[in-house]
């Protein structure tokens, strides 16, 4: 194989990348927003069911062969049924209520019908079947016969070999029940328990009807218990009407007596109140005080309205002012002395004309005018002092008026008074009356309906024999339990799909850190349809060597498909110089590096592989090569200024490509790899070739990859589905992503064709491929060349 410049290379079919060694810094991608889907895809649910379907399928057929051993271990249990009618209303045949209180209305009546169903599987009934009936000794209900199951006989089979272990202890504890006073007690406790357990109450819809049942392992016995819970629930329902009849007489009979104490003595102390106050009718008493004191009311405010006009006509009288008061204004006597007094003066003033008043005519006329307005000034002082008398007067009543309602109103609250504990004596003493005629009356009352009730249960069906065996029931245990089968695989299948953490989806790398995948590699199929292919001498890995090998397989064609996505992962095409690296080891970057340098080189462009895994090298096994001389030596010649020195790359037996191993081991690999000495191999590596592929070390726990990352155009990181964590792969890509790497994409491989998570891939994903005419047949064979 021949090397050259880029100009001796006649026909370079990608152009090269510009600025070599100064590349453009990447912005750094933003962290991806989650995404809420609330929306639930069925169609992812079943992927997961299909993909984990082995899980499912164990845990039913462990699920349907325990159920099958329980069922065939499980003895057969009969069910007799009686049916019994409760009605709530009884037939009064008294007029009168009886002392049981009836439901009213449907919840009063629900109410009674769920009390009667817990009373028949209550544990009291159950124990007064066990007790009149001697049923504490039956092989049954004393634990003798017990329904066989798994875990019952492995309890029995670790029972049996402690006591054979330690036949000590069960012999002490023999001794102690032996010596226990109350083993009877113990014993009909347990019936009881084992009886109540396998009573079954069925209310029947809409009805007064219920169907009680008993299930058992003999038939018969079934049918016995079953009529004698009904028997004995029947007498307990009547003995407690009994007896509660016999506890209200009872407690009737108590209470009168101390009712007929309470009536006596209000009687006395109501007698007694009525001598001790002395009033034989203390209504009339108030309704007499209540009319006198309204008389009073009365006058008073007669004598205050006319001590009102009396006090103005008095001050008029104070101040001189005789002539204002109506009294005297409206005084016929003081008109008429007036109306002479106007004659007088008239008959003076005519006189005086011509007469002088020594003249005995009108010095009468004078006196005579004098002794009227005596008069008339002697009547204004009599009204004047018999107003002021009247005033006084009634200034008297007023007080006396007072006084006496006062009295009155005095004599009224003391009446009230008595009154008020008179009327709570004689209410107490009518509220003992009502009471001791209405418990007397009742006391009649139960008396007679203790003796008349009747019952409200009537026997419908009375259990027979039952014919068969009602349980177990194969089918229906095998179907239950392949339902249960089902949501237990499918839940724990579901369950194991949230636990695992791996990358297993090309949605996952894109979600995760919105990198584009640029290729799916298949696992190795175990038959290939491609043949066993070309085998190349030599080589130790035949899956490196893959694309080598068999060019048709799905392997390869994976890889051709991620040669193709390189083509247009950059505007200038594919890139010269590509990094190859995983998340951790042993994910496929080797594997990755070799095929693709290898269908690169089939469609003939001339590709370097540089081994720069300086920790774990593998490219010089996988090419039977020698690890040295190799990459470190290069770095070292470098170092001295020389050129590389071409006998360190090695032709493979793939035409065009060629491998620099990665020489003697180092100490300090990170340093070598960091230097700028590797980007001067690099350079002129990619003088002398076309593409140069360089498989890094690992980037989790190692600074070697993010340190290569800035000497190369591009960079793929290979993932392992179902072992890539998804956390490690995001980790990884985020130190390549702060260091501004030139990160291209990702490739997810080792991806099972047949599992559900790639249902969208069918089995001829990476097999579409010319038919051969020989397998074709009725038709002529058709050359490639057309």
């Amino acid at each position: 194989m021949t090397f050259g410049t880029d100009r001796d290379r006649p026909g370079h079919h990608l152009k090269p990348v510009a600025n070599y060694g100064r590349l453009p810094a990447l912005p750094e991608r933003p962290a991806p927003a989650p995404e809420e889907d609330d929306s639930i895809d069925l169609h992812e649910y079943w992927r997961i069911l299909l993909k984990r379907r082995a899980v499912v399928l164990s845990v039913l057929a462990t699920v349907l062969a325990v159920t099958l051993m329980a069922t065939l271990l499980m003895l057969p249990e009969y069910r007799a049924t009686a049916t019994i009618q409760i009605k709530p209303d009884v037939g009064r045949i008294l007029a009168y209520d009886d002392f049981e209180s009836s439901p009213g209305g449907s919840q009063g009546i629900q109410q009674f019908l769920t009390t009667q169903h817990g009373v028949l599987a209550s544990r009291s009934l159950a124990e007064a079947v066990v007790r009149n009936h001697d049923l504490a000794d039956h092989p049954e209900l004393a634990g003798e016969v017990r329904q066989r199951s798994i875990v019952a006989e492995l309890r029995g089979l670790v029972r049996l070999i402690l006591g054979a272990i330690r036949p000590g202890d069960s012999q002490a504890d023999a001794g102690q029940q032996a010596a226990a006073a109350d083993a009877e007690e113990r014993a009909v406790g347990a019936a009881t328990s084992r009886l109540q357990g396998r009573i079954e109450v069925e209310p029947q819809r809409n009805s007064q009807l219920v169907r009680v049942s008993y299930v058992s392992f003999d038939r018969e016995f079934s049918a016995e218990v079953a009529n004698a819970v009904v028997r004995e629930y029947i007498d307990g329902t009547m003995q407690r009407r009994y007896d509660a009849g016999s506890d209200a007489r009872r407690f009737l009979q108590e209470q009168l007596q101390e009712m007929r104490i309470a009536l006596e003595r209000s009687d006395w102390e109501l007698a007694d109140f009525a001598r001790r106050v002395r009033v034989s009718d203390l209504a009339a008493n108030q309704e007499m005080a209540r009319e006198g004191l309204s008389s009073l009311n009365e006058r008073l405010e007669g004598v205050r309205g006319e001590l009102v006009q009396l006090a103005g006509w008095r001050e008029l009288v104070q101040q001189g002012r005789l002539d204002h008061l109506d009294p005297v204004v409206n005084s016929a006597t003081i008109a008429e002395l007036q109306t002479r007094l106007l004659d007088a003066s008239t008959e003076y003033a005519a006189l005086s004309e011509r007469f002088l008043d020594d003249y005995p005519t009108v010095a009468e006329v004078l006196r005579r005018t004098e002794l009227l307005r005596a008069e008339i000034a002697a009547e204004k002082q009599r009204i004047a002092d018999g107003i002021l008398g009247r005033f006084e007067t009634l200034r008297a009543q007023e007080s006396a008026l007072e006084q006496a309602i006062a009295e009155r109103e005095e004599r009224i609250m003391a009446l009230n008074e008595q009154a008020v504990q008179y009327n709570i004596l004689r209410r107490e003493h009518e509220t003992n009356r009502e009471l001791y005629d209405g418990l007397l009356q009742r006391m009649k009352e139960i008396g007679v309906a203790a003796g008349v009730q009747e019952s409200n249960i009537a026997v419908i069906d009375a259990a027979q024999v039952p014919g068969g065996a009602f349980r177990p029931v194969l089918t229906k245990n095998l179907a239950m339990a392949s339902m249960l089968g089902l949501m237990i695989g499918m839940g724990l299948a579901l369950l194991l799909e949230f636990l695992d953490r791996t990358v297993r989806h090309a949605d996952d790398i894109e979600r995760l850190v919105e990198l584009p995948v640029m290729g799916l590699v298949p696992l190795e199929p175990a038959n290939d349809p491609a043949g066993e292919g070309r085998p190349l001498p030599g080589v130790r890995n035949a899956l490196s060597h893959c694309s080598a090998q068999r060019p048709d397989s799905a392997i390869s064609e994976a890889f051709r498909s991620l040669r193709t996505s390189l083509m247009f992962s950059t505007p200038e095409g594919m890139p010269r110089t590509l990094l190859v690296t995983s998340t951790s080891q042993g994910e496929g970057k080797s594997t990755t590096a070799v095929n693709l340098g290898t269908v690169i080189a089939q469609n003939g462009a001339r590709v370097l592989l540089i081994d720069a895994d300086l920790r774990r090298p593998a490219l010089h096994r996988d090419f039977a090569r020698p690890r040295a001389p190799g990459l470190t030596n290069a770095i070292a010649q470098s170092e001295q200024g020389a050129s590389l020195d071409r006998a360190l790359i090695h032709e493979t037996e793939v035409e065009g490509l060629s491998v620099i191993p990665a020489g003697h081991a180092t100490p300090k690999p990170t340093e070598l790899l960091s230097s700028s000495r590797l980007s001067r191999v690099i350079a002129e590596c990619r003088e002398l070739f076309d593409h140069v592929i360089i498989d890094a070390p690992p980037i989790l726990g190692l600074a070697d990859a993010v340190a290569l990352s800035r000497m190369v155009e591009g960079v793929i990181v290979t993932v392992a589905a179902g072992q890539t964590g998804k956390e490690n792969f995001r980790v990884a890509v985020r130190r390549l992503q702060q260091v501004q790497a030139p990160l291209l994409g990702a490739v997810l491989n080792r991806i099972d064709l047949k599992n559900p998570d790639y249902a969208y891939c069918s089995s001829d994903y990476y097999g579409y491929r010319e038919v051969p005419a020989s397998e074709e047949p009725g038709k002529l064979p058709i050359s490639k060349a057309s």
